[in-house]
């Protein structure tokens, strides 16, 4: 038997990044003949970063289980290598369902970790080589992985540190030297690839921080890079087409990652003063992206959001630098006791606040809805779209019994990275010049 390599493809997605497909390096050309999903067995071990396996207590057991086992194989046929089907090729691409044994980060809302999943792939048929059949193939030599969705996303850190702390971040650039798109027949113009783009700023929530308990048992946080702060929650949502073509294909997006929470007042982590540590280093880090870029970023269209721990410091910045952000888009997030000051400084910034009723971790009753409320009582241009409850609305995700997906009700930022806020709290829609937007058409509309 020949041991031969595969590379993996990740796909992100509302509930995390997921092996999607396994793209195999075999010996010769291939076509379709022969090449079937029933004659490939897929075993998939997950292992920690600190090289043991996963053990994992799955629902309803009462016990933790190592994460190892069979993964079905949906489709087969040979691609090139990168996993793009063709007629005949020298990559053989399995397509993997995503299920436990394929994501790719194990924890939950308080704190999350990157694994490792192994993969070992047997060929159990012969395929129709040329002039002998192939046969006998093993599979169990990662060359890396793919992810196009991170098609120009780059990582940094902040040059300098401000108060001790300096950032690590992960940004998207947008590509200004791209060709201009053309009409179709007669009808349209040309279109006008823009000199500057707008900055959305996107904070993560708490499990994304950059201290990482490798094990997940307890122990000292490590640091780790700030990928997780992008591809956890699938912010990269915000470079991919149907949210970038609001913004002319040209939004930069930035998405810094906090040492602890962005909740963090010096005392407590996750406390209720509305006070934060980081304040003055992430206003530094937007400043200094900012004039890295001058050229390309437009100033006036600096859009800041994030979800739940994020959430808030989206409200704290916006408090803090009132007038400085085109818009503020606070997600699922955990405000309270809101002063006079801080709803004079708030309103000075258009803000749209997304939440759930029932959220099981931010009470909305203690926290948007008083706040909401306040704003409104102000005359402040602030929008609230108030979901019952959080489930699958992309038709993708289902319950056994056909029933679309219920995932926690602390979990909206998966409505909002599918574009799906369009609503007032009162459930009518939310309009500029007598038309229905949401959020992110709305976002890209606004200017300081």
């Amino acid at each position: 038997m020949s041991e031969l390599h595969y590379r993996t493809v990740t796909t992100l997605g509302d509930f995390g990044p997921w092996v999607s497909k396994l793209v195999l390096e075999i010996p010769e050309e291939l076509n379709e003949a022969g090449i079937s999903p029933q004659i490939f067995n897929v075993f998939c071990a997950r292992y920690e970063r600190t090289g043991e396996v996963l053990m994992r207590a799955e629902r309803g057991a009462d016990h933790a289980s190592p994460s190892v086992g069979y993964v079905p194989v949906c489709a087969a046929y040979p691609s090139d290598a990168s996993g793009n089907r063709c007629r005949r090729g020298s990559f053989i691409t399995l397509e993997l369902p995503e299920t436990r044994l394929t994501k790719r980060i194990e924890g939950g809302v308080m704190g999350s970790r990157y694994i490792e999943n192994r993969f070992r792939v047997t060929l159990l048929a012969e395929l129709p080589g040329d002039p002998d059949p192939i046969s006998g193939l093993i599979f169990d030599e990662s060359d890396g992985d793919l992810c196009p969705a991170l098609d120009r996303w780059h990582e940094a850190t902040m040059s300098k540190a401000v108060d001790g702390i300096q950032l690590a971040y992960g940004y998207y650039e947008p590509d200004f030297d791209r060709k201009p798109r053309q009409p179709l027949g007669n009808l349209g113009k040309p279109e006008v690839v823009p000199e500057r783009g707008a900055l959305i700023v996107y904070l993560h929530g708490a499990g994304e921080g950059a201290g990482v308990d490798l094990a997940g048992k307890g122990g000292p946080l490590v640091p780790e890079g700030p990928s997780r702060a992008y591809t956890g929650n699938r912010v990269t949502a915000l470079s991919g087409a149907k949210i970038q073509r609001y913004f002319d294909d040209a939004a930069w997006v930035l998405v810094p990652q906090c040492p602890t929470f962005w909740m963090d007042n010096g005392v407590e982590q996750l406390g209720h003063s509305n006070q934060s540590i980081y304040v003055a280093a992430l206003k530094a880090l937007i400043d200094e992206f900012v004039a890295a870029h001058a050229d390309r970023i437009d100033p006036s269209r600096i859009v800041i959001g994030g979800l739940s721990n994020g959430g808030f410091m989206t409200l704290r910045m916006c408090r803090d630098y009132p007038g400085f952000f085109a818009a503020g888009l606070p997600c699922c997030a955990p405000w309270y006791d809101a002063t006079d000051e801080d709803v004079a400084a708030l309103a000075q910034t258009p803000l749209w606040f997304t939440h759930s009723k029932g959220d099981e971790l931010v009470d909305p009753t203690e926290t948007v809805l008083p706040l909401y409320r306040a704003l409104t009582a102000v005359g402040a241009p602030v929008h609230l779209t108030y979901f019952d409850h959080v489930e699958d609305l992309t038709g993708v995700y289902r319950e056994a019994d056909g029933s679309p997906k219920k995932t926690f009700n602390h979990g909206v930022w998966i409505h909002v990275f599918n574009d799906f806020c369009r609503t007032e709290v009162d459930g009518t829609n939310v309009m500029i010049d007598s038309e229905p937007v949401g959020l992110w058409e709305w976002s890209a509309r606004q200017s300081a």
